[in-house]
């Protein structure tokens, strides 16, 4: 598992988090194929995202109780595409 964190300006303002960074999954033309939460992490927005038919799953989490939000790849959910987009999106997010 690799667990990439990212800094939002906006971690204080929850709802425009989420709009900043939905609109940089839809920027790189990636399909949430679930949006919800963690037990783990109370009150978080946790989507799981993929490219078209394209192997490997890329998770973000988002979680403003602890002013959090990271990238996570599990071991068998890898895939090159995702080795590319990360850092496109962390300086993106991070702007």
């Amino acid at each position: 598992m690799t667990e990439i964190p990212f800094h939002l300006r906006e971690v204080d303002d929850p709802l425009s988090a989420i709009e900043r960074i939905e609109s940089v999954i839809a920027r790189y033309s990636l399909l949430t194929t679930m949006k919800g939460t963690l037990k783990s992490y109370p009150g978080c927005t946790h989507w799981h995202c993929k490219l078209g038919r394209e192997t490997g799953t890329l998770e973000i989490t988002l979680w403003p109780a602890k002013r959090r939000a990271w990238f996570k790849v599990q071991a068998g959910r890898r895939a090159r595409w995702i080795d590319e987009v990360v850092p496109k999106m962390k300086q993106m997010l991070e702007a």
